[in-house]
């Protein structure tokens, strides 16, 4: 059996080239960079595993400093010594120790952990991350790309990214019926036949939300609606869904397959958004399976990952039925993914098949980006 014999933690901080804006706030801008965690496992032989966790507590709870000091002192102890095969175990023996409770726990920081460990074990057996979580479903994804600005620019840009190939186009909408009917009809203008994915991050409720729906009902390539009431407010989705003539996504309400169960018995969704940094790898297809079950289609998107996270995002959304572009944005907002060995082409990345994630990361900017838990 091949052990652990070291664990690193890295927190980093990313620069951005341009803002991302969402509707609790920025997400990250120029002279604002966002906050990541690397996770480096190293094994008796050499071997290494990289995990990476983009903590927003503008999204969910956990914070750069909540993920770095998880990851040390409690997370830390239980794969030192620990076999690298022993995946679920590790989730089990992690489960005992942060128990997930009402919620999740502390899923961004156990997320690069199973990023980090399927790596190691990947590079070690000569397979990649997705042949080892059930085998990919095409060569390459295609990417959704972002629009986040304000109104004067979103024509332009959206028009501009059209022509380059894109095919889907994700907004942020901010809970002003008038406002973000407007920017969804630019954007449907501009894009033409291409979709428009509508993201909403919590901004309305049950009863303001039908202000928009009746301002935006005759745009026909409104792909869907996405989580446009607060993260526990499952009747509020399962009205809205039974009344609008959009799918319904919901994204900060599932971040485990019990939640999936929740959303589904309540007909509280008519698609699910995955991410791994909110259910990691094993948990999004725990989340995949039940959704199928009942009848619930998925979307794949991210947090702003760099290279670490993205590859591990592809692999696994690879391997998933995906009905939409992927809204996995790292590339179009930040300055440096640290990695190598990512083929994009946009609008298109192509799945790694090297070993482990299929990528290497360059240890010699870590220290550059380094950032104390206290920044």
């Amino acid at each position: 059996m091949l052990k652990i014999s070291e664990v690193d933690v890295y927190p980093l901080r990313i620069p951005f080239k341009k803002p991302f804006l969402l509707s609790r706030g920025y997400v990250g801008a120029p002279g604002a960079p966002g906050q990541h965690v690397y996770l480096k496992l190293t094994a008796r032989n050499g071997h290494v595993g990289w995990g990476e966790s983009r903590p927003m507590p503008t999204w969910s709870y956990e914070t750069m400093q909540s993920v770095v000091t998880t990851l040390r002192y409690h997370i830390k102890p239980l794969l030192l010594d620990h076999d690298i095969s022993s995946i679920g175990e590790v989730r089990k023996r992690i489960d005992s120790v942060i128990t997930p409770s009402v919620s999740a726990s502390q899923p961004f920081a156990i997320s690069a952990v199973e990023q980090a460990l399927y790596d190691l074990a990947g590079r070690e057996s000569g397979l990649p991350v997705h042949g080892l979580i059930g085998g990919k479903l095409s060569e390459r994804l295609e990417l959704c790309y972002m629009i986040s600005g304000n109104q004067e620019s979103l024509v332009e840009e959206a028009r501009k990214m059209r022509r380059r190939g894109y095919s889907c186009f994700k907004i942020k909408i901010g809970g002003d019926p008038e406002v973000d009917a407007r920017r969804l009809a630019d954007l449907s203008e501009a894009v033409g036949d291409a979709l428009v994915w509508a993201d909403a991050n919590q901004a309305y409720n049950a009863l303001t939300v039908r202000r928009l729906l009746v301002r935006i009902k005759d745009l026909q390539n409104i792909a869907c609606l996405e989580q446009p009431v607060p993260t526990q407010d499952y009747p509020g989705l399962s009205r809205i869904a039974a009344r609008c003539q959009l799918p319904i996504a919901a994204d900060e309400s599932i971040f485990t397959h019990y939640d999936m169960n929740r959303a589904g018995s309540m007909n509280a969704a008519d698609l699910a958004v995955l991410k791994l940094a909110k259910s990691g790898l094993v948990g999004n297809r725990k989340i995949s399976a039940v959704a199928e079950a009942h009848g619930i289609g998925l979307l794949g998107s991210g947090m702003t990952e760099s290279g670490v996270g993205l590859a591990a995002s592809i692999h696994l959304f690879s391997t998933l039925p995906v009905i939409l572009p992927v809204d996995t944005n790292g590339p179009q907002f930040l300055s440096d993914l640290l990695v190598r060995g990512l083929e994009i082409d946009e609008p298109f990345v192509r799945v790694p098949d090297g070993p482990g994630l299929g990528i290497e990361v360059d240890e010699s900017r870590l220290d550059e980006l380094a950032a104390t838990e206290d920044t």
